[in-house]
């Protein structure tokens, strides 16, 4: 989703980018540990050209991806996607593979790194980024395959090393392969390849994992750039003082951290416009709820979660969205993460008006509660807690 705004190439760039690297892998002979990370890696290539972007946009004042790819100092999304993973739980060692994935094998790249001194995977992602970026892959014909082929093969040992070429020439052959890629939205081809691993992961663990995706999501928006960070803080000292057991404690952090990944699709023109919302973009807004919603339904064990995070704009009279949830249908946990957006986002600084202080936005909320749209002891609660004196 956030790729369909900044990425130059058609949608699902990091999955398909994924998929090559996976079929290359299993031709030069990597574990099935090295594939399964192969693949993360594959598809959080570019998690750094959101704030990237976003980076540009605040500096510039502009909103052309076209200026953007003109402009920016490209090799700044490599080094903020690296950082963004670091603490990522992957199954093998790696180093660099974000940084180093637009490095060229005879050190023209953003970085100057050549033949051995780029890590393997970075060699393959940038292989399957180039691909995909420079030729479309959603429509093959013998043609296309035969020219992709030469070009692969004219830039051996200049983009790529001849292991590569090697591997993908025999790839090339492959009518599974091109048929995979030209019908990939029905096959959904990535799923079929993937080694499978299942690992135990304790809440503390997932907690730490979801950090990650809230520093990729809050820089979506430099009004946004700590918003579920600060929300997932604040959800502790709240659940602590509602007296909450441990694993509640941590799966509201969780939820407060993932609660606004359904913003990754929201145009940044609409997050980031200062004047009023038209019908249509508020139209366009009110999706990320659902999109979130969507996104974790996908995580096995994770239905409490993913309602207390889809949840964080549904109100007790019923005219929330994105399920249009009553107060009988709503826990104190939904209650909680609902509440503590709308706190957090009137003490945040937004495009139409400066931050409001601990006071102001408590005086929003208690008007809001005459609609029954909110809970009253949450926000009793949120005054006492929050409280600058």
């Amino acid at each position: 989703m956030a790729e369909s705004e900044i990425k130059c190439t058609s949608l699902k760039h990091s999955k398909r980018v994924a998929y090559i690297c996976l079929q290359m892998a299993d031709i030069m002979g990597l574990s099935d540990e090295e594939k399964f990370d192969l693949c993360s890696y594959s598809l959080l290539h570019d998690n750094g050209l959101i704030e990237s972007f976003c980076n540009f946009t605040s500096e510039y004042k502009v909103n052309n991806v076209e200026e953007y790819f003109d402009m920016v100092n490209f090799a700044e999304h490599c080094t903020i996607g690296e950082n963004n993973i670091k603490d990522f739980p992957f199954l093998t060692s790696q180093k660099n593979i974000i940084l180093y994935h637009h490095e060229n094998f005879d050190g023209s790249g953003l970085f100057g790194k050549k033949e051995s001194e780029i890590p393997i995977f970075a060699q393959l992602i940038s292989f399957a980024d180039t691909l995909d970026t420079n030729f479309d892959l959603s429509n093959i014909c013998y043609d296309k395959k035969e020219l992709i082929l030469n070009f692969v093969k004219e830039n051996e040992k200049k983009l790529f090393s001849k292991k590569i070429v090697d591997a993908y020439t025999i790839l090339s052959e492959s009518f599974l392969f091109w048929g995979d890629l030209e019908y990939f939205d029905e096959v959904n081809p990535l799923e079929k390849i993937l080694p499978n691993f299942t690992i135990e992961v304790p809440l503390e663990s997932f907690l730490s994992i979801t950090k990650i995706f809230s520093k990729i999501i809050d820089g979506k928006s430099k009004f946004t750039a700590k918003h579920s960070v600060d929300l997932e803080e604040k959800s502790l000292k709240l659940v602590e003082y509602f007296n909450l057991d441990d694993e509640t404690k941590l799966k509201i952090q969780i939820a407060s951290n993932l609660h606004d990944i359904g913003k990754l699709g929201t145009p940044n023109a609409i997050l980031d416009k200062e004047g009023s919302l038209t019908n249509q973009e508020l139209f366009e807004i009110k999706k990320h709820a659902y999109l979130t919603h969507t996104i974790l339904s996908k995580i096995d064990n994770f239905s409490e979660i993913t309602k207390w995070a889809s949840s964080h704009h549904e109100k007790l009279d019923g005219s929330g969205y994105p399920f249009g949830l009553t107060s009988n249908e709503l826990g104190l946990e939904e209650r909680i993460v609902s509440c503590l957006d709308f706190y957090q986002a009137l003490v945040e600084d937004r495009p139409y008006r400066k931050s409001m202080t601990h006071k102001e936005a408590v005086l929003i909320l208690k008007k809001n509660l005459s609609d029954y749209e909110i809970d009253k002891n949450i926000v009793n609660a949120i005054d006492i807690v929050f409280d600058e004196k």
